[in-house]
């Protein structure tokens, strides 16, 4: 099974081609439109969001699938799916952002982690994946924000795949997921495939030179 996260800068519809390409089983995609869930072929695409041209979407082929009961819509962008085989969670973390939507709108990850804790311990099989738009670099003694989430998510049975596989350190990590504004030299590690209860058997990050006309942000693939 392959599994993809990838935040596509908008129009997915005119994007789809390459990102089918990677051939995955799943995908998690950020900043995606509002589709039909039959849209694509073979494919079932569940999507949330407060804009209908930029949201979060997770599409699942071969599984049958649904999102969860206990999804709210009030955690943005955060869409738990369950599958025959595993659960997801897709993530495009909108943390402090999120107040442009209203008060009772929260884009924090920790916060999303707490909401759904139950689900997310009792799922067996299981990801937790998306743009989370944090790093470890950016942590303050004051607000360890994203050692935080990690640390929830490790107590909850998941890690990383991307520093499994590699050994890299948060922070330190040699390949590039966010490009800002585009530029080579702005470069950033904020998308993550956490699993729970699997084996990894390959890991990909997109290149810069190949996925920088489609977007700022490079895909993640992982085989499991």
């Amino acid at each position: 099974m392959i599994i993809t996260t990838w935040n596509c800068n908008l129009k997915l519809k005119s994007k789809y081609e390459c990102i089918e390409s990677l051939d995955s089983d799943i995908l998690i995609i950020q900043e995606c439109e509002k589709l039909k869930q039959d849209y694509f072929p073979s494919t079932q695409y569940y999507w949330t969001g407060r804009d209908e041209n930029k949201g979060l979407g997770v599409l699942v082929k071969k599984d049958t699938a649904n999102i969860c009961k206990l999804h709210n819509p009030n955690f943005i962008y955060f869409l738990p799916i369950e599958t025959d085989n595993l659960n997801i969670m897709g993530v495009w973390a909108f943390n402090h952002r999120a107040v442009k939507y209203g008060d009772n709108a929260n884009g924090r990850t920790l916060d999303a982690i707490n909401y759904y804790d139950g689900w997310l311990k009792d799922s067996q099989k299981s990801i937790f994946a998306g743009d989370f738009n944090n790093s470890i670099i950016w942590d303050r003694k004051s607000n360890p924000s994203f050692r935080n989430i990690n640390n929830e998510l490790s107590l909850l049975g998941y890690e990383s795949s991307y520093h499994k596989q590699t050994q890299d350190q948060f922070g330190k990590e040699e390949e590039t997921t966010f490009y800002h504004t585009k530029k080579e030299d702005k470069k950033y590690h904020i998308d993550y495939i956490y699993i729970k209860n699997m084996n990894i058997k390959s890991l990909k990050v997109g290149s810069y030179d190949k996925w920088i006309e489609h977007s700022d942000h490079c895909p993640v693939s992982i085989e499991v």
